[in-house]
C-alpha cells in the first residue's frame, strides 16, 4: 500500500516526538498504542476529551434507550502537527472523525485516504485503523464514540460499505453545533438522565450527518434553494398531475440535472416523492373526514380511483378503507 504523502510526515513528526522522548523502535507499529498516546498527551491545544466510564457502559447498554444508541467518548482539539493515533485491532466503539479544518489522512484495512477540511469518516468496531494529523496543515478533528443496536445501521447510512470510508460534509457549521452541543452534555455528570440527554444529542447529530450528505454545496446554494422552491410548488399542486419536465422548470434546470440533484438531495426521484405527498395527503383526508376514496382520490389528481387505492396500498401497507 503506498501512504499518503501525508501520512508519511505525519509519522516522521511523530516518531521525532517519540525518540525525543527517549523510546526505540524501528517502526511505530512496533510501540504499544498507548505508549505513542502517553507521550502525544498535553501536545494538543484546547483538547476535551469526554469518557463514558467503562463500568457504567453494560448496565446502559441493557437499557431500554441506551441500548439502542449510546456515545461512550466526544472530543476536540485545536491543530496539532503530530496528532497520530494507531489501532491495530481496533476498537469495541464505533468511531467518527470530523475534521474543521486543516488536513489528514485515514488508513483503513490496510487502504489510505486523504481527509481534507468538512471530511468525515467512520470506522466500524473492531477494524485494524490508523489516522492523523498532516504536518503541512495541521487538522482539528472532532470525535464521537458510540456503541449500541443502531450504532451499524448509522454507519451503514452515513458511509455504506460499498462507498469509500471518506466523506464530505456541506454546512459543517450546523455539524460543529452539533458536536459541540453532544459534548456539552457527555461534560455533566454521568447520571441515566444526563447519559440519555448525550444520546438525543448522539441521535441529532447522525441524523442531521445523513440529511447533511445529501445537501448541495454552499457554492450551489441556488440550486438548493431552487430543489426547495419545486417541493414547495409539489405541495401547492397536490391536486395536479406533474411531470418531470414540469418540476425541471420550476426549478429553472433540465430535467436529467433536476433528476440527479433531486435524488440526491431527498433519497426520491421526484415524481414518486410527489406521489408520497398526495398519499400522506390521502391519509390525512382519510382520517380527518369522511369522504369516499373515489373523491379523495379525485381531489389528489387520480381520474382511477382502482389506480389510487393500488398505489396507496403500496406505499401504506394496507388499502384506503383499510386505512380508515
Amino acid at each position: 500500500m503506498k501512504k499518503p504523502p501525508a501520512q508519511v510526515r505525519c509519522e516522521t513528526e511523530v516518531a521525532k516526538l517519540l525518540r525525543s522522548a527517549g523510546h526505540k523502535f524501528q517502526d511505530l507499529s512496533d510501540l504499544p498504542t498507548k505508549t505513542i498516546a502517553d507521550v502525544q498527551r498535553g501536545v494538543a491545544p484546547g483538547m476535551r476529551d469526554m469518557q463514558l466510564a467503562k463500568n457504567l457502559r453494560p448496565a446502559l447498554l441493557e437499557e431500554p434507550i441506551t441500548q439502542d444508541l449510546l456515545c461512550t467518548r466526544a472530543g476536540h482539539h485545536q491543530a496539532v502537527y503530530s496528532h497520530y493515533l494507531n489501532r491495530p485491532s481496533g476498537t469495541e466503539n464505533t468511531v467518527f472523525i470530523f475534521c474543521t479544518r486543516g488536513r489528514g489522512w485515514l488508513e483503513l484495512d490496510g487502504q489510505a485516504w486523504p481527509v481534507e477540511e468538512n471530511d468525515a469518516f467512520i470506522v466500524p468496531p473492531h477494524t485494524s485503523h490508523k489516522y492523523g494529523s498532516d504536518p503541512d496543515d495541521p487538522w482539528a478533528p472532532y470525535w464521537v464514540h458510540l456503541q449500541g443496536k443502531q450504532a451499524p445501521a448509522f454507519q451503514e447510512l452515513i458511509t455504506p460499505s460499498s462507498a469509500p470510508p471518506v466523506i464530505h460534509l456541506p454546512h459543517a457549521q450546523e455539524v460543529t453545533l452539533s458536536l459541540e452541543q453532544l459534548i456539552k452534555a457527555m461534560s455533566r455528570v454521568h447520571t441515566f438522565v444526563n447519559v440519555l440527554a448525550a444520546t438525543g444529542e448522539l441521535s441529532r447529530l447522525l441524523t442531521l450527518i445523513q440529511f447533511r450528505m445529501r445537501t448541495i454545496e454552499p457554492r450551489s446554494r441556488s440550486a438548493e434553494e431552487n430543489l426547495d422552491n419545486t417541493i414547495e410548488f409539489m405541495q401547492q399542486s397536490i391536486s395536479q398531475k406533474l411531470t418531470l419536465q414540469n418540476l425541471a422548470k420550476v426549478a429553472n434546470m433540465s430535467p436529467n440535472h433536476f433528476g440527479a440533484l433531486f435524488l440526491k438531495r431527498f433519497n426520491s426521484t421526484p415524481i414518486d416523492y410527489f406521489n408520497r405527498l398526495k398519499i400522506q395527503r390521502a391519509c390525512e383526508l382519510l382520517t380527518t373526514t369522511k369522504l369516499p376514496v373515489g373523491e379523495i382520490a379525485d381531489q389528489l389528481g387520480y381520474s382511477d380511483s382502482f389506480y389510487f387505492s393500488r398505489l396507496f396500498k403500496k406505499t401504506i401497507g394496507v388499502s384506503p378503507r383499510g386505512y380508515r
